[in-house]
């Protein structure tokens, strides 16, 4: 005999970024649709990555180190 479940079956909420740590805003970690952007662990890394999007895309990226989380990403350039 199976058990019963107590309560009702729960809903999960919709995905949001975390709160940033105390300090920052940790926006420069996410992407405008709530993803976290694209960790490199070097900042060598991240600027062959940019390399790469200027390529094959044109996309136009300066890394940078991300207050949040210690790692490099890739953002548009300023102006």
């Amino acid at each position: 005999m199976a058990k019963a479940r107590r309560g009702g079956k729960r809903s999960r909420p919709p995905h949001r970024a975390p709160e940033a740590p105390t300090g920052g805003s940790g926006r420069e970690h996410w992407r405008a649709d709530g993803r976290p952007k694209t960790r490199f662990a070097t900042r060598d890394e991240a600027n062959r990555s940019s390399l790469q999007a200027r390529l094959e895309r044109g996309a136009d990226l300066d890394p940078y180190r991300c207050g949040f989380c210690g790692g490099w990403h890739l953002g548009n350039r300023p102006g």
